[in-house]
């Protein structure tokens, strides 16, 4: 930590040397030789996360697969876009197939709090102009948060934003079906949701939306061929696959 790095000392002037001196010394010493055992164990992590960000997913009836969005836009990111999530499952998405880059910035809800994604991603354009910012948004988070893509137009910003609109809170429902699998959780998580593209040109918003997954390559690359104003891409998208990891396997439909 800062405290530590203080106690290094410059001995040639006499003073403690500052943290990025440190740094940069450890990084030109390079990295140390690690032993067979621990080199083994390193190459099967990175396996793993190598194994974690291909890009598979199985295709669902109940709306696009949220993992065809995500993994088509981690063709578009610059190498130094701004991504922002709001929180909700929707996020494991992101989490698990979009390997960021060193220059890239990723800003994302630490304690679990919904309405942040559009916030970040208005900010972020407005300290980072002329850069690509990408805000991916639940529908219950947009409820709550997304009229202020109006701050975006009054300043002259155009995030692109991608909500996942599964009609329900996603989250609470799959810690209900994981907790209680036999309850019913849908009357306590629906949503009733506008048409969040005819809302996003109530704005001026250029508006895109998604029903299948054959639209998303298309979808997508029209929402980033657009630069001056916002993009707002509705994506309808499954209930039934819950999160990244975990797909509803109780019935045909969620009880």
């Amino acid at each position: 930590d800062a405290n530590e790095v203080g106690r290094v000392w410059r001995p040639d002037l006499g003073i403690p040397a500052s943290p990025f001196e440190v740094i940069s010394g450890l990084l030109r010493r390079g990295t140390p030789a690690a032993p067979e055992k621990r080199r083994e164990w390193i190459d099967g992590l990175h396996d793993i996360h190598l194994g974690l960000l291909t890009k598979e997913w199985e295709p669902t009836t109940d709306g696009v697969n949220f993992a065809a969005v995500v993994c088509e836009v981690d063709k578009h990111l610059a190498p130094n876009a701004t991504v922002t999530t709001d929180a909700g499952n929707f996020a494991s998405y992101i989490h698990r197939y979009i390997g960021f880059r060193q220059e890239q910035v990723f800003l994302a809800s630490v304690v679990g709090a919904m309405g942040s994604g559009t916030l970040m991603a208005v900010a972020a354009a407005l300290r980072r102009p002329g850069t690509q910012v990408v805000a991916f948004l639940g529908d219950g988070g947009t409820l709550m948060t997304g009229n202020e893509i109006a701050t975006a137009f009054q300043y002259g910003v155009n995030p692109i934003m991608i909500i996942a609109d599964n009609g329900m809170y996603g989250t609470i429902g799959m810690h209900s079906y994981v907790r209680y699998p036999d309850r019913p959780f849908m009357d306590g998580t629906r949503l009733t949701n506008p048409d969040f593209a005819a809302w996003a040109r109530s704005f001026g918003a250029e508006a895109i939306t998604i029903r299948y997954e054959s639209e998303v390559a298309d979808g997508i690359a029209h929402a980033f061929a657009v630069k001056t104003r916002p993009v707002v891409v509705h994506c309808l998208t499954s209930a039934m696959q819950m999160s990244a990891w975990r797909r509803y396997t109780g019935g045909e439909a969620l009880p």
